[in-house]
């Protein structure tokens, strides 16, 4: 494998993702020229960012106003004992230094909501939502609507994860608002408990969404499509997102 927009040491590097179509040269290049924020280093986004910079993305932003607990280390992989009490932005910049080195990692050591958010993720490719909480989520949701980004979203509690692909762009499907006005959405791991398994799978769904569409902007991928599994029970279920017409969020953009 020989490819003049790629160094010996990204083919060596990525050489097992290069043998994707969906990848290859081309959108290895594509990757390295991404910036994706990713907002929350819970058990998602610590997972989802351990993917995504080993996978050679150019630039992330991590966000996240929280320190590590002895409580996170079962489900949040880049943190380990001696991580306990510092924090999570910190942390994680020292981990994924040491696995690509290529990568920039920038941090905001704050709490993302409505008012700094479309300075966050002005200029980002993606969003990665990786937070804990439906406030939170709304406020993601309403600021890459306003900028027209695509918005990957997972969650997770006891046996069960979720997630969706939103291209926020008020034309093919429903944002995270107009879910909330159609459907009970339960995600809250803190009350609920959580398997770590359970959410280290929506990680590597959400991880792979954000990476195929950073590579291949055409790759087959199913936008506005809310897929829910019980890892237990092995009962999955999926169903489309359809726009809420009364939904004072995307449908301005419609």
């Amino acid at each position: 494998m020989n490819s003049p927009n790629l160094s010996a040491d990204d083919i060596s590097r990525y050489s097992r993702q290069l043998l994707l179509d969906d990848i290859d040269d081309a959108g290895q290049g594509r990757l390295q020229h991404a910036f994706a924020v990713i907002i929350g280093l819970g058990g998602l986004g610590a997972l989802a960012a351990r993917y995504l910079v080993g996978a050679g993305i150019g630039k992330v932003l991590l966000v996240d106003h929280d320190t590590v607990d002895k409580s996170n280390i079962h489900r949040q992989v880049l943190f380990n004992q001696a991580h306990i009490g510092q924090h999570k932005t910190e942390a994680s910049y020292a981990q994924l230094r040491l696995l690509n080195p290529h990568t920039q990692i920038e941090l905001a050591e704050v709490q993302a909501n409505s008012s700094n958010l479309p300075s966050l993720i002005s200029g980002a490719h993606c969003v990665l939502d990786c937070s804990d909480n439906i406030t939170t989520r709304k406020a993601i949701n309403a600021a890459c609507v306003s900028q027209r980004k695509a918005l990957f979203i997972a969650a997770a509690s006891q046996y069960s994860w979720q997630a969706i692909n939103l291209r926020c762009n008020g034309s093919d499907s429903g944002c995270y608002a107009c879910l909330l006005a159609q459907t009970t959405v339960q995600e809250d791991c803190i009350s609920q408990g959580i398997l770590g398994p359970v959410v280290g799978m929506a990680a590597c769904f959400q991880a792979t969404q954000a990476l195929l569409y950073l590579a291949n902007p055409k790759a087959n991928m199913t936008w506005g499509q809310y897929t829910i599994m019980n890892v237990a029970t092995a009962q999955f279920q999926s169903f489309s997102l359809p726009a809420y017409k009364h939904c004072e969020v995307c449908q301005c953009l419609a």
